[in-house]
């Protein structure tokens, strides 16, 4: 698949920047000392936060006059509605609020919300799921391969767009732009939400249920768009806030639904190894969508709705990025290997080196000790600490990959065992067997050269592949080319797009290939591919010396009258049997 690099930076460039004033303006939180909760079309009641005096003038439960505000307050009152963690700090707002039937205005000065009372927990939340959206967003971004990778990436960039607008500090006309920017951008969330959902599914859905789904989706999508940001604006507009009544945080949430019913609907009916693979999506999914409705409608209350939403969302990040990278969920081509474990637990060690080496030096030795002894105790302390490395490699083998390991010992075992082999028919079949029992592949077919083409001539798995390929199909032409592992998707060839190619080589000739279609949602690691592509170097090895032996088995019988021949082409035969002998 090609890539478009300049575009992939860009978005990289607005990730990062996005991630890190999300991360920065979190710990400035600055607003009004009070939330409020619109109760009908034109009244509010206000309602304290905790660890923070209301303004002298204003009591809780004091209710505001929606339609007498000015435009600047209208507009803090709508920004209030999202997030009262986002205003420019000693800004000054008039309320007018009622008092049995004499009208009040009350001047309300903005405020340093972290100065005035604990909030460690929204600011590291926020700073977390912040960091969590954008390690997710530029995994899927730079290493996705198909359309679920694709929504999951506009998913998470757009998710945490809106959460930096979110928290842009601005007021009048500017804040509200911003205040809708921010539902804009959470509104392509959802599309990529379910874009994502949709796309790992894969067969499960038949067009007419896409149809279906997707057109529930965009109808509840259009109804979210209208309530939340037409709400505002007739607000600032009429002084009507009918729309932004709690309830109506339900119509824009609950097109978050559809994928996730999508999801829990047709789980059940998936494959086993898809199925295990959406097991910790579906769980994330459902915690996710709860963090939403729950921070749309602020049931909880604003205080302690923000609290569990934060942390809630937190949680249902972390399940994501595991999903992403323990069980590949969308197509990506990037793993968590041997290299990255060892490289960390190697700098682990070092760093463990290092700081004993200066506790002792600075405890034991001291400015007196010999050179020779302060020679010999680093030396010592790399000795031992060199042997716990080791084992600590060994257990890490052991625990944490294991059956990868195992696989590896396997195939590698079979590899070397290939030449020994006396049949081509038991070989291909042993093959195929341990290939798809080891690695999991959809499908795996062997093609040997004959004549003027390829045929198949072992096949397993539910991937259909041709009986005969051309000579000069384009994956066959690669593979001779460069004599490496071929991506299927980078090519147009009768074998498909799903999978790769390994080339069965022996002294620089092609005797055929190895096909090895992806498994379910992701491709081969580079670990894997490498794997694979010995094995079938192997294959073909073995491939060639029984080609020989075949034919050596000819000229023997040639050459002693088992089959009829010409005077002259028994003697060559004779000639070639001497020659081979005397060798």
């Amino acid at each position: 698949m090609q890539r478009r690099y300049p575009l992939l930076m860009l978005l990289t460039i607005l990730v990062v920047m996005a991630c890190a004033y999300s991360g920065f303006m979190a710990f400035r939180p600055a607003g009004l000392p009070f939330d409020v909760i619109v109760e009908d079309a034109h009244t509010a009641v206000v309602e304290p936060v905790a660890n923070i005096p209301l303004p002298p003038a204003l009591r809780a439960g004091d209710r505001l006059d929606l339609a007498a505000l000015s435009r600047p307050a209208r507009i803090a009152v709508s920004i209030m509605h999202l997030s009262n963690y986002s205003f420019p700090l000693d800004q000054a707002y008039e309320f007018v609020i009622h008092r049995g039937a004499v009208p009040v205005t009350v001047s309300v000065t903005t405020v340093d919300l972290g100065a005035v009372r604990d909030a460690w927990w929204f600011e590291w939340t926020t700073l977390s799921f912040s960091v969590l959206l954008g390690v997710i967003a530029l995994f899927v971004l730079w290493r996705g391969r198909d359309r679920a990778a694709a929504g999951m990436a506009l998913w998470a960039i757009a998710f945490l767009v809106g959460l930096a607008f979110q928290h842009a500090q601005l007021n009048g006309l500017f804040g509200l732009s911003a205040w809708l920017g921010a539902n804009v951008f959470y509104l392509l969330a959802r599309c990529g939400f379910y874009i994502m959902i949709e796309s790992m599914l894969g067969p499960v859905l038949t067009p007419r249920t896409r149809w279906l789904w997707r057109s529930g989706f965009l109808l509840l999508l259009a109804a979210g768009a209208i309530t939340r940001l037409g709400g505002p604006s007739l607000f600032v507009a009429t002084g009507w806030a009918e729309l932004l009544r709690p309830q109506y945080g339900l119509v824009f949430s609950v097109s978050y639904l559809v994928p996730l019913a999508l999801l829990i609907v047709n789980y059940g009916y998936a494959d086993s190894v898809r199925r295990l693979r959406l097991r910790w999506m579906l769980w994330s999914s459902v915690i996710f969508v709860v963090n939403i409705f729950l921070n749309n409608t602020a049931v909880l209350g604003p205080q302690v709705s923000s609290i569990v939403t934060n942390a809630a969302l937190v949680l249902s990040l972390s399940g994501f990025l595991y999903a992403l990278l323990r069980h590949r969920v969308v197509d990506v081509s990037v793993v968590i290997d041997h290299t990255i474990v060892y490289g960390g637990m190697t700098a682990v060690v070092v760093g463990v080196l290092a700081a004993v080496n200066s506790l002792v030096e600075r405890a034991a030795l001291g400015t007196n000790a010999s050179l020779l002894l302060q020679v010999i105790v680093p030396l010592s302390l790399g000795i031992v600490l060199s042997r716990v490395r080791t084992y600590l490699d060994r257990m890490v083998e052991q625990v944490f990959f294991r059956r990868k390991y195992l696989a590896e010992k396997t195939l590698r075992r079979f590899a070397r065992h290939c030449t020994r082999y006396e049949r081509t028919g038991r070989l291909f079949e042993e093959a195929t067997t341990e290939i798809r029992r080891h690695l999991g592949a959809r499908g795996i077919v062997i093609y040997e050269r004959k004549g003027e083409g390829y045929a198949r001539v072992r096949q397993e798995g539910e991937v259909a592949y041709p009986e005969q390929m051309e000579i000069d199909d384009v994956a066959f032409v690669a593979v001779r080319a460069d004599q490496k592992d071929i991506d299927l998707s980078e090519l147009t060839s009768a074998l498909g797009t799903d999978g790769y190619v390994f080339p069965m080589t022996a002294f620089d000739e092609l005797q055929g290939v190895l096909v090895c279609a992806n498994r379910p949602g992701e491709h081969y690691a580079a670990d894997e591919r490498k794997l694979l592509t010995y094995v079938a170097h192997q294959m073909g090895v073995a491939l060639h010396a029984l080609r020989m032996q075949a034919k050596a088995k000819l000229v023997d019988a040639l050459a002693s009258g088992e089959f009829p021949a010409s005077p002259e082409l028994r003697a060559k035969a004779h000639e070639l049997v001497s020659q081979a002998s005397s060798g």
